[in-house]
């Protein structure tokens, strides 16, 4: 019996979902740890906390819609003469940043900006 092979463009949406999902982790981190202030001002929090929600539900239907039988796009997602390690290179950059924030814990207090007065 032959496996049956994923599409590109399944993977695609499945690491789409996962960039999304780490995203609003990371903002969770952050938010959590009060560390956004250092970012953010207080009056933006709603709008982030709008942010990181919107991107978590986003990210889960773009993991379990994933394998939705016989999408058709005109998009470039779907073009059949991509490959998996093409796709993996042009997303590296996010899950590079995704994972360094989320392992690296107290990078900001670590770091001492001295400023003028």
């Amino acid at each position: 019996m032959k496996e049956k092979q994923v599409p590109i463009w399944q993977f695609n949406n499945e690491l789409q979902g996962i960039l999304l999902i780490g995203f609003s982790l990371v903002i969770f981190k952050l938010y959590v740890s009060n560390k956004i202030l250092i970012i953010l001002e207080p009056k933006m929090i709603p709008f982030l906390l709008f942010a990181m929600i919107s991107l978590f539900i986003i990210g889960c239907f773009r993991l379990f819609n994933s394998d939705l039988n016989g999408a058709d796009c005109d998009c470039e997602v779907c073009d059949p003469s991509s490959s998996m390690f093409s796709i993996f290179m042009k997303s590296s950059f996010f899950i590079f940043v995704i994972i360094l924030s989320l392992v690296l814990n107290d990078l900001i207090d670590t770091v001492h900006i001295p400023f003028k007065e």
